[in-house]
This record gives structure tokens, C-alpha cells and sequence, in this order.
């Protein structure tokens, strides 16, 4: 591998609404290429299922499809058995024409899938951004992501029980999603220094849009990222938050109650 950095991605994870795509736009303003869910074929392709050429070919063919999916992925090009070479062969054929380049990916489901990541890629750089589960379900409902209540807690806590499950024992960084908010420059240098890159600029940290895409009055905090924060009980009450989900805000350091 010619390249360290081919064997050193940036993976970006934490339950769905905590704050991962604003992670990714301060990495993107900082020249790191990161993907968007390339997970969904990757881990196929890792598992054998299918070569890395299916893979590429079935994404793309996802990316004609998919303007999501347009808006964060480059057109894979390559050519001959250059794919079948491997996953960051494969990845460096998007990137090839840059002289020094680092990549990473975002889904928020490699938290479940950390010894996977370790296993192919050891020297992974993982971040892990977590929130008030209160404010992630309370977003989750408005966005339409969770039908009820326990359904959002009920994600939110597998998330923070699969991170304490590792979180011990494997190198990462976890931000809490509050603090990039009140500290952006701050949380910034600290994840250019984990991850080893010079900051070029934390403009995208210190004005994080945590709410939808695109500008949607009902979820659309980027002129005031406080706005949700403990805004939830327009969605449901205290007593509906159940018990486990009380332990970790807890233990998080949240004030519940």
C-alpha cells in the first residue's frame, strides 16, 4: 500500500440525529474525503457475498438512482480488476487524482460493527458523537425516522449500549454533541489532533446544522443550534422516557429530571 493513510480511515459513527453529518463537514472542510454509507455494500463485499467489482458496480449503479446518495459520493471510475485489488484500492480510484489525500466513511451503525473495522482496517481512526437522547428521539419523531417513542429510545439506547460495550477497549474519540456545539473551535482541534491532520479551518464547527438538509422550519437549527436542546416535551413527557434510557442520560452527565 503505497499510501499509510489508504490504511488509516476516519470512521464517523453515533446514533442516527447526534450530530455525525456535522462531524463530516468539518473533515470535508478540512480535505478529508468521507463517504456516505458505503457501508450498505461494503460489508457484503468484506464478507465474501460478492467481489469488490459487484460491490462498486451495484453502488453505482445506487448513485444514478439515489440523489442522496449523489449529494455525498463521488462517481467510481476504474477499470480491469483494479477494484478486486481491495476495499481502500477501490476507494483510492475515486480519489486518485489528489497528491495526499486521507478518507473515512459515516454510518452511524459501525458502532455494532467496531471488530469488523479493526480487523480490516487496525490503524482506524473512530469517532463516536453522542447527544441527549431526549433531543435525538424528539428529532427522530419530527423527521419521521421513529414511529413512537420507544422506538427512537429504543435506538438511542442500543447505540450508547454498543459504544460502553468498547469503549474501553478500543482507541477512539467521543464528542458530545453539545459540547461541539458550545466549544466548536475547541472540539474541532481536538479531533484534527486525534485524527492527525492540520486544521485548516472549524467555519463548519462553529456553524453546525443539526437539523434538516435543506431548509425545513420544523427542523432547521443552523441560525440557532440551542434551539432543541431540551426542547423535547413538545413531542412526549417526562414519564415516558423509560428507564434505561434515564440510566445513561444519568451516566452522560445529563441532568434528568
Amino acid at each position: 500500500m503505497k499510501n499509510p493513510a489508504e490504511a488509516s480511515p476516519i470512521i464517523v459513527c453515533g446514533c442516527q440525529r447526534s450530530g455525525t453529518t456535522a462531524l463530516v463537514r468539518i473533515l470535508n472542510e478540512n480535505e478529508i474525503m468521507i463517504s456516505n454509507e458505503w457501508a450498505l455494500f461494503a460489508w457484503p463485499a468484506w464478507e465474501q457475498q460478492f467481489s469488490l467489482a459487484a460491490w462498486l458496480e451495484n453502488k453505482n449503479a445506487a448513485v444514478e438512482r439515489n440523489t442522496w446518495l449523489q449529494h455525498w459520493n463521488h462517481k467510481m471510475q476504474y477499470s480491469g480488476h483494479e477494484a478486486e485489488l481491495g476495499f481502500t484500492s477501490a476507494l483510492h480510484s475515486i480519489y486518485r487524482n489528489r497528491n495526499a489525500w486521507r478518507w473515512g466513511d459515516k454510518w452511524s451503525d459501525y458502532v455494532f460493527h467496531i471488530d469488523p473495522i479493526r480487523r480490516h482496517f487496525p490503524q482506524a481512526k473512530i469517532i463516536y458523537i453522542y447527544r441527549d437522547g431526549r433531543d435525538v428521539v424528539a428529532s427522530m419523531l419530527r423527521k419521521g425516522m421513529a414511529k413512537t417513542v420507544q422506538e427512537g429510545f429504543e435506538r438511542w439506547v442500543n447505540s450508547i449500549n454498543a459504544w460502553r460495550s468498547w469503549e474501553h477497549e478500543v482507541e477512539h474519540l467521543a464528542v458530545r454533541q453539545e459540547d461541539l456545539m458550545q466549544h466548536p473551535d475547541q472540539l474541532a482541534g481536538r479531533i484534527a489532533e486525534y485524527c492527525d491532520f492540520p486544521l485548516l479551518s472549524s467555519k463548519h464547527a462553529a456553524h453546525v446544522v443539526l437539523g434538516a438538509d435543506k431548509e425545513v422550519g420544523q427542523d432547521h437549527v443552523s441560525e440557532n443550534p440551542f434551539k432543541h436542546m431540551s426542547a423535547y416535551r413538545d413531542q412526549f413527557s417526562d414519564d415516558e422516557i423509560p428507564a434505561e434510557a434515564v440510566h445513561h442520560l444519568t451516566e452522560l452527565g445529563y441532568r434528568v429530571g
